[in-house]
């Protein structure tokens, strides 16, 4: 079975479109969605409309979590104090620019999703499956990502939240993160998504990096007042 996963779009409409656009044309056989619709681009709304139009299964993210219950922050790890502030402003403007049925539908999203895929436990988490904000970056030590894939019974776990993909083997089982399709942190500004292929045999992964019009994203931030250093961070995949 080939399953694609994306995350973390952060209102980002414009990455979205594309992101769906190549799924589509890569003809998959499941595509799921790892959370963090909302938070730091202009179109927060239109992204929770094209995902629960398409009924694609999504789990909560942590700016999820935020918008749909009115918390004050997001759980995120700033920086620095001015990139906190930032993030207040952003969580501020997120929740003012979501309607209540849309933050009913994030309120809603499971924390997890679980299959069996060729006789494999695939499980997708945001954060881990301890946490919504927690960090699993790729050089996290190997007992961590042992603990959690026993936690879970995974053979498969799928990870979100850092924004940076990766796949990594753990013994016999696999962790692998989707990246961004809507604020990339790779180094450039492309959205990012993954293909597994999953067999009875072996799981591979191709993280797929798709151009699209960033531009069009900035100017969207940039016509609102959130902190225009969001529409920088679009143009160099950084921060």
């Amino acid at each position: 079975m080939r399953l694609a996963v994306f995350s973390d779009v952060h209102g980002n409409i414009q990455g979205l479109t594309a992101v769906l656009a190549d799924i589509e044309a890569h003809g998959v056989d499941l595509v799921w969605c790892g959370g963090d619709l909302v938070g730091y681009g202009a179109n927060p709304g239109d992204v929770i409309e094209a995902i629960r139009q398409r009924g694609i299964p999504t789990i909560m993210g942590n700016y999820d979590n935020a918008i749909g219950y009115f918390r004050m922050a997001c759980g995120c790890d700033y920086a620095d104090e001015d990139a906190m502030n930032r993030g207040l402003r952003s969580v501020a403007w997120t929740k003012e620019h979501t309607s209540e049925a849309h933050k009913a539908f994030l309120r809603n999203l499971p924390y997890r999703l679980h299959r069996t895929i060729e006789g494999r436990e695939v499980v997708l988490v945001h954060g881990s499956p301890a946490s919504l904000t927690e960090y699993l970056f790729e050089d996290v030590p190997e007992q961590v990502l042992a603990g959690h894939l026993a936690a879970t019974g995974a053979h498969v776990l799928i990870c979100c939240h850092t924004h940076k993909p990766y796949h990594r083997r753990v013994g016999a089982s696999h962790v692998i993160n989707a990246g961004s399709a809507g604020k990339p942190k790779h180094g450039n500004p492309n959205a990012t998504y993954v293909i597994l292929d999953i067999s009875a045999n072996d799981v591979t992964s191709e993280i797929v990096e798709v151009p699209y019009d960033y531009e069009a994203a900035v100017r969207a931030i940039e016509a609102t007042d959130l902190p225009h250093e969001f529409a920088a961070m679009l143009r160099t995949g950084r921060g």
